[in-house]
C-alpha cells in the first residue's frame, strides 16, 4: 500500500493544463471547416462525388455549405477543391440542429452560449448516463477517455452515471440502430425531469452512414465529429452547464 502511495507521488499530477490552457491537438486534426465565398455548384458537385456521406455539402442561394452534423470529417472534400479548409476550431458543439450548417464566406467563428437556465443550473453537477445505440464504439472510446486522469472532467462535476434514474442528461453516441430504438426510448424516458438529450457523432445527430434512428426528443447539444475529439467533447459540456 505505502509503495502504490510513494509511486502516485512521485508520478505528480497527470491532468492536462485544459482547460484554461489551450488542447494539445494532433498535426492532422481536422476541426471546424471554412468555405470559401466563391464556391460554385461545379466545386460543391466535385466534392459531393468522393464524399462518402450523401448531402454533406450543398449549394442553394447561390452559396455553398456544408452540414458537420452529416460530415464524418474525413477530408477528402477539401484534398479534391483548395477552397474547403478544415481548421484546428475544436469548439464545434452547438444547441441547435441549424447551427451545424457551416456556409461559404460565413465570417468569424463565436461558439454559441447557454441561455437554458434548466441547463446552467447543472453547473459543476452533471451527471450523464451513456447510450451506445448501435456505434462501432469510436465515439464511445473517446468520450471515456474524459474519465481518465490525463483529462479528469470530474474535477468540474462531470461523470457518467450508473442509471438513467440518476442522470440529468442522455448522452447518446451511434446511429441508433433498429435493435436499439427501444433501448432508446426507455432510457430517456427513465431519466428524471427535468432531463435532456446531448447527441455525440455524427451517427447520433443524423445517422451518420445509416439515418434511420429517430431521437426521442430533440437534442439539446450536438456535438459533431466522427469520433469527435475529447477536448471538443470536454469543451463542449462546460459551455453547456456555463462553465
Amino acid at each position: 500500500m505505502f509503495k502504490a502511495l510513494v509511486a502516485r507521488l512521485k508520478e505528480g499530477c497527470r491532468t492536462g493544463a485544459f482547460p484554461p490552457a489551450a488542447p494539445n491537438l494532433p498535426p492532422d486534426f481536422r476541426g471546424r471547416p471554412e468555405i470559401d465565398a466563391d464556391t460554385t455548384a461545379e466545386d460543391v458537385e466535385t466534392m459531393n462525388a468522393v464524399c462518402p456521406v450523401a448531402d454533406t455539402l450543398a449549394f442553394s442561394d447561390g452559396k455553398a455549405s456544408l452540414d458537420m452534423g452529416r460530415c464524418i470529417f474525413c477530408g477528402r472534400c477539401a484534398e479534391v477543391c483548395p477552397k474547403v479548409r478544415f481548421t484546428k476550431e475544436y469548439r464545434l458543439g452547438v444547441f441547435h440542429r441549424e447551427d451545424l450548417v457551416v456556409r461559404a464566406g460565413g465570417g468569424e467563428y463565436v461558439p454559441p452560449v447557454q441561455t437554458d437556465p434548466e441547463a446552467l443550473a447543472l453547473k459543476g453537477s452533471l451527471h450523464l448516463r451513456e447510450v451506445s445505440a448501435g456505434g462501432c464504439a469510436a465515439c464511445e472510446l473517446d468520450a471515456n477517455v474524459l474519465g481518465t486522469p490525463a483529462w479528469d472532467m470530474a474535477r468540474f462535476g462531470i461523470r457518467f452515471a450508473a442509471s438513467p434514474r440518476h442522470a440529468d442528461a442522455i448522452y447518446l453516441t451511434g446511429p441508433i440502430s433498429e435493435n436499439m430504438q427501444l433501448a432508446l426510448d426507455k432510457t430517456y424516458a427513465a431519466a428524471p425531469d427535468s432531463k435532456f438529450l446531448i447527441a455525440a457523432g455524427a451517427c447520433a445527430i443524423s445517422g451518420g452512414l445509416y439515418r434511420k434512428g429517430r431521437h426521442p426528443v430533440e437534442p439539446a447539444m450536438y456535438i459533431p465529429g466522427c469520433p469527435p475529439h475529447p477536448a471538443t467533447t470536454l469543451e463542449a459540456l462546460l459551455r453547456f452547464t456555463g462553465t
